[in-house]
């Protein structure tokens, strides 16, 4: 079996390098015997067609399945607010995080795309929320508000069983101990004791019984 992993080259933002940088530093390991080929694509043109074949650009594949994921679109809430939005479903804000010509209202997380590009992961959306919150407490003490600016505390990919590579910043970590610090990142931003202890037994009980990490449910014909 061999699967080719592709990225759309014209997309842009940190979010997207993940998987490249993942392969650039892990790939002669877990990874190689994952994806056979994984390279970013500059086109948007693709097709699938019934005899079993896909064209990207102008590479056509011979596949037997074919898995699209084609992102995600913004709340239908964003719509209502009558200001630009990107193919998203996005709105188009301010430096200081809030709407253009209405600078009472402020839009945050997936909703919110900013000229520099944003990650859409948890840690965008928290440092969006606290900035906005302070710009908010500016405005009703007469004060100017500032602009946001995102810190990257690093990212964090799991491959497989085991197997992860993580990145802070000139730090670089692959393999085992790569996923034991993705567990215990995710455990240690999990809300409650209680929480974190559930999580922690279900983890290790998937573990020791080799349980599938994907779940998928598909209709039958």
């Amino acid at each position: 079996m061999c699967i080719h992993l592709y990225e759309n080259g014209f997309m842009t933002g940190t979010r997207i390098d993940k998987w490249l940088w993942a392969a650039r530093f892990y790939k002669t390991r877990e990874l190689a015997s994952k994806a056979c080929e994984l390279k970013r694509v500059q086109s948007n043109g693709q097709d699938v067609k019934p005899a079993r074949e896909v064209k990207i650009g102008d590479t056509t594949l011979h596949a037997r399945t074919v898995l699209w994921a084609a992102g995600v679109q913004a709340s239908p809430i964003a719509k209502s607010l009558g200001a630009p939005l990107d193919r998203a479903g996005r709105v188009f804000v301010n430096d200081d995080l809030s709407l253009p010509n209405h600078p009472e209202v402020f839009v945050v997380g997936d909703v919110a795309t900013l000229k520099t590009p944003v990650p859409g992961v948890a840690p965008a959306a928290i440092q969006e929320g606290t900035h906005a919150a302070k710009n908010i407490r500016r405005l009703i003490r007469g004060q100017p508000t500032l602009p946001f600016h995102y810190f990257d505390k690093g990212s964090l990919a799991t491959i497989g069983r085991a197997a992860a590579v993580a990145d802070f910043g000139k730090l670089h970590i692959s393999g085992f101990f790569a996923w034991l610090s993705w567990l215990g990142v995710h455990i240690f931003f999990l809300i409650g004791f209680r929480n974190r202890v559930l999580v922690i037994l279900q983890w290790a009980w998937a573990y020791v019984t080799f349980q599938r990490g994907a779940r998928l449910i598909t209709d039958r014909q």
